[in-house]
């Protein structure tokens, strides 16, 4: 029974640790940088790296994946289902952004300059 017990309690401290990486540290900010504008000369801003939240993506879906092939999942399949949501939410929004930041800068050089 405290086998069981120590098993759930790895969960439950799995989907903390993730929501406060999530929530609150700094290893999930995005690096921006500022710059200005080759035609304008006006300030813009850029993501010059994803490569630590494309890291911690990798790792938390795996984490995720783990613990959903548990015979412990039930207890916590709303959260785990949640997370997983809004980890794949995340890396959906960081691919348009990057596809936005790209053509932005393909295009900058051609309509700006």
């Amino acid at each position: 029974m405290t086998s069981n017990a120590k098993k759930q309690l790895k969960i439950e401290k799995g989907l903390k640790e993730i929501k406060r990486m999530w929530e609150s540290d700094p290893a999930t900010d995005l690096e921006i940088e500022e710059f200005f504008s080759k035609g304008t000369g006006d300030r813009c801003f850029r993501i010059k790296t994803r490569e630590n939240i494309d890291t911690l993506i990798e790792d938390h879906s795996s984490q995720l994946a783990t613990m959903k092939a548990s015979p412990y999942y039930k207890q916590f399949d709303d959260k785990i289902d949640a997370w997983e949501q809004n980890i794949a939410k995340i890396t959906d929004c960081l691919e348009v952004l990057f596809l936005v930041q790209d053509k932005w800068q393909y295009l900058e050089s051609i309509f700006g300059g």
